[in-house]
């Protein structure tokens, strides 16, 4: 029970990532709200959560409007009784280059991908800085080294990384952590979309892929969440300012074979 007492928030929580870090929560004793634009599904993934001893909450948020991000805190706060744990989760992906982007899929990539990051550490701290607490942002592999048809993520993402090192040498005096997970290939909706995209089933893609991931498989939502997990906790209590690479080696191969399993 690592979080016993604790009070999670959790942006993107009806991804596949998002429950399994909210599920795992859950298990091991925090209070824990969870957002997501869509509240159907924001209902779906509290009935699959709820459970009995158990406290989930659910906020529906569009997190490309940054006064949002001082609302969910507050909302946080007032449900849960305080705010300890927050992991910024939310994003999105558009599998487009330089001359295919858009002006709108590059600004709502910012907006959800960066901008929201920022206004949520910000708007967290302001409700951590007498107690302490812990911050998780996540990046991907995709913010270490680049690849090509992803200019705006691969952006964000690298944005990611420095933000995490800069909002936590300006938090360490509040005794907040702040950290950041960069995933690799992880079995997700949106790798699936990918799949289909390219007009491969999801079988024949997922197999495609894990050939050139150095442990030869794709990463599981749970593997992140564990990993999310230990950076919110305790045991993470000297480490701060630091991006954890989950990617079954990846960026210790380096981007060719990254490269190589996108096309």
């Amino acid at each position: 029970m690592r979080f016993e007492g604790k009070a999670a928030l959790v942006t993107g929580g009806t991804s596949r990532i998002g429950t399994a870090v909210a599920e795992l929560f859950l298990a091991d004793g925090a209070r824990v709200m969870i957002t997501d634009m869509d509240a159907e599904r924001g209902a779906k993934a509290i009935a699959a959560l709820a459970g009995p001893g158990r406290t989930v909450e659910f906020f529906a948020a569009d997190l490309r409007d940054h006064s949002v991000c001082d609302a969910i805190v507050e909302a946080g706060v007032s449900r849960l009784g305080g705010l300890d744990i927050l992991v910024n989760n939310a994003g999105v992906l558009y599998r487009r280059g330089t001359l295919e982007t858009s002006d709108e899929q590059w600004l709502e990539a910012m907006a959800v991908n960066l901008n929201a990051v920022f206004f949520m550490c910000r708007a967290a701290a302001r409700a951590m800085k007498e107690t302490g607490g812990a911050i998780v942002n996540i990046s991907s592999e995709f913010g270490v080294f680049a690849v090509d048809e992803a200019i705006s993520y691969c952006t964000t993402k690298a944005a990611v990384v420095q933000l995490t090192k800069a909002v936590a040498l300006d938090l360490a005096r509040f005794g907040i952590r702040v950290n950041a997970i960069a995933p690799g290939k992880i079995h997700t909706n949106s790798l699936e979309s990918s799949i289909t995209e390219r007009s491969l089933s999801v079988d024949e893609g997922v197999a495609r892929i894990s050939r050139f991931v150095p442990l030869h498989r794709l990463g599981r939502p749970d593997e992140i969440a564990k990993a999310i997990a230990f950076l919110a906790s305790e045991d993470a209590s000297f480490i701060t300012g630091t991006t954890l690479a989950a990617d079954g080696g990846d960026s210790a191969a380096g981007p060719g074979g990254v490269i190589e399993a996108a096309e």
